[in-house]
C-alpha cells in the first residue's frame, strides 16, 4: 500500500472532525476539557469573570473586563496603577491578568474601599492599596516605579481629571497606557425603560446618550492640550456599552539603522 494512503485516509477523517468542532459548542468543550490537564498552567484564568455583569451602568462591564485582560496579557505591564477602587472587581481582574513580578497600586478616597481591599486582595504581595485623592499621586505612592498601565475610573470631574493627567506624566513610562472607562454613549433604544435618561434632555447627542459627559470631555481635553497622544475609542452603537478609551504617546516604530521606510 502506497505510504501516501493512509496519510489521505488521516486528512480524510481530520476534515468533518474540524467541521464539527468549528460548529459545535458541545464538542469544543470536550476537546478543552480533554486538553485541560496539560494546558491549565498556560491558559489565563477566566473564572472571576462570572462577578461581571454585562447589562450595567457605572461598573465595568464583562466584554470590558475580557478586554482589559486581554491587553495586560498581550503587553505584560510590570506595573498597573488603578484609580478607582469601588468594590475591586476591576482590581482583581487585572491580578488575574498580571505576571508573578507584577504590581498593582490601586487608589481611592473611600474609607470602606481600603477595608474591602484588605479583606479580599490583602494576601496577594502584587497589590498595593493606598487611600489617596488622584489629583495628588506622586511616584512615592508606587515606590518609585513607572506605570506601564494606568486605569481611570475614579471621580468622573473633568478639572479632577486634568489635574490627575499632569500628576501622571512623570509617573508613567513613555511607552505607558492609558484607559479612560465611561466614554461611550449608548443608543436610546438600549437604554433601560425606567432609566432616568429617557425623562432629561441634557447629554444626548441625537439619539445617542453620553455616558458620561465629563469623561467625554477629558478625552477632548487630552487631544487638544496634549495632541502627542493617540486615543483609540471602544465603543459600539450596536450594543449598551459603556465605552473605553486607551490613550498612548505617539512615535515611530524604532527600525534598524540604514534601512529605507519601505524595507
Amino acid at each position: 500500500m502506497s505510504p501516501t494512503r493512509p496519510r489521505a485516509a488521516a486528512t480524510a477523517l481530520r476534515r468533518p472532525a474540524r467541521r464539527a468542532f468549528y460548529r459545535s459548542r458541545a464538542l469544543r468543550g470536550l476537546v478543552a476539557a480533554a486538553r485541560w490537564p496539560k494546558l491549565q498552567r498556560d491558559l489565563p484564568d477566566l473564572a472571576h469573570l462570572t462577578l461581571f455583569k454585562e447589562a450595567v451602568t457605572g461598573s465595568v462591564q464583562r466584554d470590558e473586563a475580557l478586554l482589559l485582560h486581554s491587553v495586560v496579557r498581550v503587553i505584560r505591564p510590570r506595573t498597573i496603577v488603578e484609580i478607582g477602587f469601588l468594590r475591586g472587581h476591576s482590581a482583581f481582574n487585572f491580578l488575574r491578568a498580571l505576571d508573578r513580578d507584577g504590581r498593582l497600586y490601586s487608589f481611592d478616597i473611600d474609607p470602606a474601599c481600603a477595608e474591602r481591599a484588605r479583606e479580599l486582595l490583602g494576601h496577594d504581595p502584587r497589590f498595593v492599596f493606598r487611600t489617596r485623592s488622584q489629583d495628588a499621586l506622586t511616584r512615592i505612592d508606587i515606590d518609585g516605579r513607572l506605570a506601564d498601565f494606568v486605569f481611570l475610573d475614579a471621580s468622573h470631574d473633568l478639572a479632577l481629571n486634568q489635574a490627575t493627567f499632569e500628576r501622571l506624566l512623570p509617573m508613567m513610562e513613555p511607552d505607558a497606557i492609558l484607559a479612560i472607562h465611561d466614554t461611550g454613549t449608548v443608543p436610546r433604544e438600549l437604554v433601560p425603560t425606567q432609566h432616568w435618561w429617557l425623562s432629561n434632555s441634557e447629554g444626548w447627542l441625537g439619539d445617542q446618550r453620553e455616558v458620561l459627559p465629563s469623561e467625554r470631555a477629558f478625552v477632548n481635553w487630552l487631544l487638544e492640550q496634549h495632541p502627542e497622544f493617540s486615543q483609540v475609542h471602544f465603543h459600539s452603537r450596536r450594543t449598551l456599552r459603556l465605552g473605553l478609551t486607551l490613550v498612548q504617546r505617539s512615535a515611530p516604530l524604532a527600525r534598524p539603522e540604514g534601512y529605507d521606510r519601505g524595507s
